[in-house]
């Protein structure tokens, strides 16, 4: 097989494979990327003359053997997991039968799909300018094909004005062109993903602490809460097994009946203030919020007041939501309490003995239930506790372990305990899964909570309403008023391992300057890039409407197209760069298109003097004064040691030929 490719391009469709594979190493099984990457070396080694061509038969048979494989691998993890493994492996495949341009054309063209893929996934700038990057080089392949000719830089100079030409109709159609509803359900991932579960064990949100990965962003219509008032809620947690607090089948069915529609009747009363959150995509349905919220986004509050959406948030959106101080509707009976004063084993002496012993001694002594939670917390305050994300390991009896032993931990050994000790005493309580606290920018009025802010408290059933308790701010107020940094006593256990993240180096001031700029474009590109819909998109054209009163949205859409193409059209044909021609060359061609193209037409690369005498061999009453026309022609045009006034001379008598030579050829 002859080989069309040059190195060039083999070394392009090569660098784009490994970078694509690059953007899609977290979505893809290991196997598929090993397999792929064996494909490109024997392309290579093809090119290179050490093997040779595969025939049809064989390349077949390896591609349906493949793609059996890929789908037995993946099929747990999605329709949409099977679909990106099965064009990568095409993507792969492509390498065997690069065999003409066309091959080159499916491979770039699967690539930019795999680019859309990715988008797909990933939503912040960095990642879509990884993405454009990508994209970028495709196109650079098409160009080292089709413009082989070409050194690298004019290959480069011609895809910059390519990119630069469809920049203005690209910006136009986004800003006008109306957001249409997608036309397939997108499918969901069944691929575990950071962010808090329907489960809470002491190692759970431990694990949590130690990602800087955004979870959402805030900003405020009005002034931001403050610090002891960014309790996140997530989801509320109500059985325990004796080591992990997790959600009551009653609270998921309730969840359920929500996404079929049945709404839950409530009031919320007294708005207080009202923020938008750009949650970053969960593949779950909670939407973290203050207490309490309204949202219109297809969503809607539960009975243990945490919001959810009725879609799963598999994309970076944005929620707008108001914050009311009470809600009524929701009714707790003394029968709906008492599931919050469950327990396993008790009755039982065995399960944390030394903790019963000390409420039982507690009790005996006349001391109130709610008198001994205030003791409890007393002594986180004043004891030996500490709060750290790294502590010892538990036994069997957790709460006994902590609260006499090991006396270190987090927020869920502090939440725990204190839940434990209110539902012995026969007190709902119950526990709240959320986040805590969040950066806030100043310069742009934003707030951005991460993985590490993710925090547990408790909530008690007291004076007829659910009392929030906090049981880590006695232990570490810092927790609570500057986040968990600042809670540490050993600041190294912040994101340990994660060097590459630039959080683990916030005391640095310029990683601390790069991460706020990162921060901010990113914050920017989901409020008017990612989330810019159609509410957006019709205030922006109102207030354009708004100051021309002539001028309706059809107009508007219209110019702004019309706009876009002109554009186009003038960079691409640039009348500004029309070439003019000098008064000797225009002379030649009024004689030429005039007079003389009808008895001789003249030859491409033929001269002006090269014309004339052959014309005057056919002319021979004009040959003098052709034969004098070209010398003057010549003369004019190449001698520079002529002056302005005796090449006006020679241009007038030029003039006077080629009067004469009009009449003579005419006779």
């Amino acid at each position: 097989m002859p080989e069309f490719l040059t190195r060039q391009s083999l070394s392009l469709i090569v660098f784009s494979y490994a970078l694509v594979i690059v953007l899609l190493a977290d979505q893809v099984n290991a196997v598929l990327i090993i397999f792929g990457v064996l494909c490109a070396a024997w392309r290579i080694a093809l090119f290179t003359g050490r093997v040779t061509a595969l025939n049809k038969i064989i390349t077949n048979s390896i591609s349906v053997v493949c793609i059996a494989i890929i789908v037995l691998m993946v099929y747990k993890l999605g329709v949409l997991n099977i679909l990106v493994h099965v064009i990568l492996l095409g993507f792969s495949l492509k390498f065997l039968e690069l065999k003409s341009v066309r091959d080159v054309h499916f491979f770039v063209n699967t690539g930019l799909v795999l680019v859309a893929v990715f988008l797909v996934f990933n939503h912040t700038i960095l990642m879509a300018s990884a993405a454009a990057i990508v994209a970028c080089l495709l196109l650079m392949i098409l160009l080292s094909i089709h413009g082989a000719a070409l050194n690298t830089k004019p290959q480069l100079k011609m895809l910059s004005k390519i990119l630069v030409l469809s920049l203005p109709l690209a910006i136009i159609l986004f800003l006008v062109l109306p957001r249409l509803p997608s036309m397939w359900q997108m499918p969901l991932q069944n691929k575990a993903t950071t962010g808090l579960t329907d489960s809470v064990s002491p190692g759970s949100i431990a694990e949590l602490s130690q990602s800087s990965a955004l979870a959402f962003r805030a900003s405020f219509n009005g002034e931001p809460p403050k610090g002891q008032a960014r309790y996140w809620r997530v989801l509320t947690l109500d059985e325990f097994d004796g080591k992990t607090w997790s959600q009551s089948s009653s609270l998921k069915r309730e969840e359920r009946r929500v996404r079929r529609g049945q709404q839950i009747e409530y009031e919320l009363i007294d708005k207080q203030s009202s923020y938008q959150l750009i949650l970053e995509p969960h593949y779950k349905h909670y939407v973290p919020s203050l207490d309490f919220a309204y949202s219109s986004n297809d969503s809607t509050l539960l009975s243990d007041f945490s919001l959810r959406s009725i879609e799963p948030v598999y994309k970076r959106q944005a929620f707008e939501i108001e914050q009311y101080k009470q809600v009524d509707g929701f009714v707790n009976t003394a029968e709906s309490l008492q599931k919050y004063t469950q327990l396993p084993n008790k009755i039982a002496a065995k399960d944390n003995p030394k903790t019963r012993e000390w409420v039982d001694n507690k009790l005996a002594a006349g001391v109130d239930k709610y008198t001994i939670l205030e003791q409890l917390l007393a002594m986180f305050n004043k004891g030996d506790f500490r709060y750290t994300l790294k502590p010892p390991l538990l036994g069997e009896q957790q709460i006994d372990d902590f609260l006499f032993s090991s006396q270190a931990g987090f927020c869920v050994h502090y939440a725990s305990t204190y839940l434990y000790v209110a539902r012995v005493l026969d007190v709902p309580a119950r526990m709240v899964a959320g986040y805590l606290g969040g950066e806030w920018d100043n310069s742009n009025a934003f707030l951005s909570v991460r993985q590490y802010d993710a925090h547990a408290w408790v909530e008690i059933w007291k004076d007829k309403q659910w009392v929030r308790v906090d049981p880590t701010a006695y232990v570490s107020p810092e927790r609570v008023e500057q986040g968990i940094l600042q809670s540490l006593d050993d600041q190294s256990e912040f994101l340990s391992g994660q060097y590459l993240s630039l959080r683990h180096w916030q005391n640095n001031q310029l990683f601390n300057q790069i991460t706020n700029f990162l921060d901010r474009a990113d914050y920017f590109w989901a409020v008017w890039v990612i989330n810019y819909d159609n509410q957006k998109q019709l205030e922006i054209l109102k207030r354009l409407l708004s100051n021309i009163p002539w001028l309706n949205l059809s107009m508007l859409i219209l110019l702004l197209l019309f706009l876009g193409a002109t554009i186009t059209a003038l960079w691409i044909f640039k009348p500004w760069q029309v070439e003019k021609l000098s008064i000797e060359d225009r002379l030649f061609n009024k004689l030429y298109e005039k007079v003389t193209k009808k008895y001789l037409t003249r030859s491409k690369g033929q001269t002006v003097a090269d014309y004339c005498k052959t014309l005057g061999e056919l002319k021979v009453n004009a040959q003098p004064s052709l034969l004098k026309f070209a010398t003057l022609y010549n003369q004019i045009k190449y001698q520079a040691s002529l002056t302005s006034s005796q090449k006006s001379l020679l241009i007038a008598e030029l003039v006077v030929l080629k009067k004469a030579i009009n009449k003579q050829c005419k006779r």
